[in-house]
């Protein structure tokens, strides 16, 4: 366990308003890091659940396993306030990056 200054934020330096426990020990975080942390932290649950099934069902390859990981870091930055909606923001994204309509609706 690695031993840091839990008062200030581990990756901007700031004012912590935070202090989480990792793999790594304490570490303190920004109000603006803070958020980013909890969103990710929500889409991941979401997302982690999608690679189970994925599993499960023989269907998770690379190709799956990237678009996951690639959803889980860019979904948190979407605006709004509900992760469906981050998650929805971005598979709307690739459909037409990829030429395809789609509809993306919670199950």
């Amino acid at each position: 366990m690695t031993l840091r200054d839990t008062s200030v934020c581990v990756y901007e330096g700031g004012r912590v308003v935070t202090v989480r426990s990792g793999k790594t020990g304490k570490y303190g975080l920004c109000a603006s890091c803070a958020d980013i942390t909890e969103r990710t932290d929500a889409v991941s649950e979401i997302m982690e659940g999608f690679r189970t099934r994925m599993r499960e069902a023989g269907r998770l390859d690379e190709r799956i396993e990237d678009f996951i990981n690639g959803v889980i870091i860019c979904a948190p930055l979407a605006p709004g306030s509900d992760p469906l909606a981050w998650i929805s923001t971005v598979f709307q994204h690739l459909a037409k990056r990829c030429g395809v309509e789609a509809e993306v609706t919670a199950a």
